[in-house]
């Protein structure tokens, strides 16, 4: 495992730990040095568990950034973290955060591009956590199971460190989704639906807690345990879930983690409740509205609203029971809200399915399948965009280059032997030229670079190098004849091409690169030795 992810895993240990100052230092120290997307990742983390949404925000900014180009593999793995990252932190943020509709933009998005086939294991696990805290936060359960489910799969797929990390924050994952999905099920009556994702959650903290003793990851069992007896007092099986509840917390909170008690609390009110212990009952449920963070869910803060009236209720309390019928008739209206928001993401991952169908289909429809450089119809495209929004005092540079000897390659040695001579040319060619130029394979062994804005001489000194590299490439097996051509782009696909194919073929007769242009054509010695 390379030490930049080691690093990275390392502060995400820290900041999910309790220690998150220290790993927001940490992660600014390295980041002065070099800006990466897995250390502003862990950055981000770490204001997250601070609670700063905003500064977390930001962070995940500046990792769209460092990954706006368009790369495969590790860049579009982090920008689909970052993209999801964002949208969960504008969702805690509430009105202070990004529009409902840019946030599930985001998270459409983010969702497509983790179905690229080369992103690492960590990325796409954490990327896949990222976009399951979203839908979890929007209680979208039905999309943020998924989402869990395959970052454990990616987790599991991956080095031994990003097993036991990944692996047990997704069980804890599912099972705090779980056991929210449980409780508005029990707050709309379907008692059925409840229990049974009360049995999921209890099975998915026991997997957590499994996977927790395997490393130095004490607080990660204790949450385990904490959220398995939750499940448990769901299912009514109180049993010594109050014990277990309350030895997890004095763990859990000695480390300064000031979300679980806010969040266990209430199940432990509510088996304090029915071991007859109504007091104390009341006295936890009170404490778990005291325990409130700031930044504290609407699932969290309305649970412990709900047991402290469920049992002031209990009590004989008229308010009380007034405040319930209240609070679940708004917790019907909240389902249905719910339902609606789901269907609204649903139809906008199709929608960005499509698009990025659409998208592959258009790169194949121009890609040469061989040798992965631009066909014939991405040379045309080029052209035609060159005589339709470029401006006329634009120049431009074609060098046409083609294979001398190749017939004898295949003749000698198969065509498999040609294929992979292509392929070597197209790559020392490819090394020659600019991010922004084309290189398309125009025919079996013809190829043309189009190098935007570049004059005559340096249009020569490119041709030079690329004669050179494919020397390089493939030794003296088979030549290259280049005709370099230069003038205004918007001639560029009619009467400069055809110059550049005539001094293509005047340099096979001479054995040189030949060029033409507006000055009186020059010949430099350049062929492939």
């Amino acid at each position: 495992m390379e030490d930049s992810l080691a690093d990275v895993m390392r502060l995400l240990g820290l900041a999910q730990t309790g220690h998150r100052e220290q790993a927001l230092a940490m992660a600014d120290e390295r980041l002065r040095l070099a800006e990466s997307p897995g250390m502003l990742y862990a950055r981000a983390v770490a204001l997250h568990s601070i609670g700063d949404h905003d500064q977390a925000a930001a962070t995940a900014e500046r990792m769209l950034t460092i990954t706006a180009s368009p790369k495969e593999g590790v860049a579009a793995g982090w920008r689909s973290v970052a993209l999801a990252f964002r949208a969960w932190q504008h969702l805690l943020l509430g009105t202070k955060g990004s529009d409902l509709e840019s946030i599930l933009h985001d998270l459409a998005q983010a969702e497509s591009m983790l179905s690229s086939d080369d992103i690492d294991a960590f990325a796409l696990a954490t990327g896949h956590t990222c976009l399951g805290n979203g839908y979890h936060e929007l209680r979208l359960y039905e999309l943020a199971r998924p989402n869990f489910e395959a970052a454990f799969t990616a987790a599991t797929a991956g080095p031994g460190e990003v097993v036991v990390e990944r692996a047990v924050a997704s069980q804890l994952n599912l099972a705090t989704m779980h056991l929210n999905w449980s409780m508005e099920l029990h707050r709309i009556r379907d008692s059925e639906g409840a229990q049974e994702k009360g049995v999921i959650a209890a099975r998915h903290a026991a997997l957590a807690e499994e996977y927790a003793n395997t490393g130095d990851t004490q607080l990660y069992a204790a949450h385990a345990t904490m959220l398995r007896a939750c499940a448990d007092s769901v299912r009514g099986d109180d049993g010594s879930v109050v014990d277990q509840i309350r030895d997890a917390l004095k763990v859990l909170e000695g480390r300064g983690l000031r979300e679980s008690p806010a969040y266990a609390l209430p199940f432990l009110a509510r088996a304090l409740g029915r071991a007859g212990q109504r007091t104390e009952a009341l006295r936890v449920a009170k404490r778990a509205i005291d325990a409130l963070p700031e930044d504290a869910t609407w699932m969290v803060a309305s649970a412990a609203y709900h047991t402290h009236a469920t049992l002031l209720a209990e009590f004989g309390s008229e308010s009380a029971r007034a405040a319930l019928a209240y609070g679940d008739q708004l917790a019907e209206t909240m389902w249905a809200q719910r339902l609606r928001t789901l269907h609204d993401v649903s139809s906008k991952q199709f929608l960005e399915r499509v698009l990025l169908e659409r998208d592959r289909v258009q790169v194949l429809a121009n890609t040469d399948a061989l040798t992965g450089l631009g066909n014939r119809r991405a040379f045309d495209v080029r052209m035609a965009e060159f005589g339709t929004s470029t401006p006329d005092s634009a120049r431009v540079a074609l060098i046409v280059v083609d294979v001398d000897r190749l017939k004898a390659v295949n003749d000698s040695h198969g065509h498999e032997a040609g294929d992979q001579t292509l392929k070597a040319i197209a790559g020392a060619l490819t090394s020659q030229v600019r991010s922004g130029d084309l290189i398309a394979r125009l025919g079996g062994d013809e190829f043309v670079a189009v190098l935007e804005g570049m004059d005559r001489g340096a249009a020569g000194e490119v041709a030079e190098r690329m004669v050179e590299a494919v020397s390089g490439a493939v030794g003296s097996t088979v030549t290259v004849s280049l005709g370099v051509a230069t003038g205004p782009a918007s001639e560029a696909g009619s009467s400069l091409l055809r110059a550049a194919d005539r001094a293509m073929y005047a340099a096979k007769r001479k054995k040189r690169v030949v060029m033409t242009g507006p000055q009186p054509a020059v010949e430099e010695q350049s062929r492939t030795r």
